[in-house]
Parts: structure tokens; sequence; C-alpha cells
């Protein structure tokens, strides 16, 4: 379930934690805000992300790594992939989005405190996204990523942004 994009449900990281088919469809679906964050190495919180991310987002972080995802570079390079710092992670609680996306593997690395974090909090996570930089110019869109209605603690996805 962690090949290809997938969703993590809290039960990934969370012994109590819900499963992927516990969650209603209104959670895989909703207002998409893309935060270009090429180039960065940790990817850390912005005074401009005040502004961008409301409560309830679906919130992509667009790393441009994506674009590599069938090639061997991306996946030989896993521990050097761009990392969700902690101050970032306490914001999207805050504003209570509803999933972080990226196009990279993971947020974080050993001992994975993002996702606890994010996950403990209701907020799931979609990794290995492609082509958000198509994105990148588009002012309104909406998500939507419909995991199978399994028993587990991941699924597969196909993620769409629907421009509006």
């Amino acid at each position: 379930m962690h090949a290809g994009t997938h969703i993590d449900a809290p039960r990934h990281f969370l012994d109590c934690g819900k499963r992927i088919g516990d969650f209603g469809l209104e959670k895989f679906i909703g207002k998409g805000c893309l935060l270009d964050v090429r180039g960065e190495s940790n990817i850390a919180l912005k005074q401009e992300y005040f502004q961008l991310v409301q409560e309830g987002d679906i919130v992509l972080l667009f790393t441009g790594l994506g674009s590599l995802f069938r090639e061997n570079s991306y996946y030989e390079n896993f521990n050097d992939h761009p990392l969700v710092e902690i101050e970032l992670a306490e914001f999207f609680v805050e504003r209570k989005i509803k999933m972080l996306g990226m196009d990279t593997p993971k947020p974080d690395n050993f001992p994975f405190a993002i996702h606890k974090l994010l996950l403990s909090n209701g907020i799931l996570i979609m990794e290995n996204l492609n082509d958000l930089e198509k994105l990148v110019s588009v002012p309104s869109f909406e998500v939507i990523a419909l995991p199978l209605k399994i028993h587990a603690e991941a699924s597969i996805v196909r993620a769409v942004a629907r421009v509006q």
C-alpha cells in the first residue's frame, strides 16, 4: 500500500489510530493549496502561508521531485529528499488542514515525528504525487484523492486536481 501515490492513515504509526476505510469521502476531497517549496532542503513555515493556508485545505508541497518518480535517482536519494520542519507541521495542525500531500516519498525521517504529529491530529498524508508543476499558476483548484475502502493503514490512490 506504500508504493506509488498513496495516503497514510493514522493506523500507519499509531496503534489506536483509524484505518483508511474508517474515513468518510469528505476527508479526501477539498480545496487545494499548493506551496511551491522547490529548492528547499528543509521545508519551513513562511509568513506567506498564514494567508495561503486555510482550515480544511488539502495542502500540496511542490518540491519538483515528482518529475523523477520513475527514475532510479528518486529512490537512490531517498534520505536526501526535503523534509517538513516541525514548526510547519504544527502550523498545519493549528490550521486544521485535511491532508498534506507531497511529491516525495515522505515528510520526515526516523523517528517520524511529523508523521506522528499530523496523523495523531487527523491530518492524512499523501505521498509520491506527480505533475504538481501544472498547478503552479492555477489560482483555485479542488483535490480529489479517493483511496480504496479497505481495513488497512494506507491505500493507493488516484489523486486529481480539478481546476475551478
